[in-house]
């Protein structure tokens, strides 16, 4: 049966399932998470989706309905959210380096 929002706000410690692999996550500290519970090539995974109640139900349902069309398309969200870690500021400053350095007319501006 799945859950409600009433029932995510009031449920004890445990794990609190709504279906298709969605848990609500409760620690005895009262702490809730959402965690989206799927399998890739024959490994099981847990994708955190966010604390409660910063994320609700339905958007927990909407992050989890996300996963798994991914998931569908043959991709693993969890390393799909890997791969996309912003720039380190080493990277972002070379780039822009490169990007400035036809229009300087001396060399020691680039060093």
């Amino acid at each position: 049966m799945p859950l409600s929002a009433r029932k995510a706000e009031t449920a004890g410690p445990g794990r609190h399932s709504d279906g298709r692999g969605l848990f609500l996550y409760v620690k005895p500290s009262g702490a809730r998470s959402w965690v989206l519970r799927y399998q890739v090539q024959g490994r099981r995974r847990d994708l955190r989706l966010g604390p409660y109640p910063d994320v609700s139900l339905a958007m927990a349902r909407d992050r989890a309905m996300e996963a798994r069309r991914l998931i569908a398309e043959g991709e693993d969200p969890i390393t799909k959210k890997q791969q996309a870690k912003p720039k380190t500021f080493r990277e972002a400053a070379l780039e822009l380096i490169a990007s400035k350095r036809p229009g300087w007319k001396n060399a020691k501006h680039a060093a």
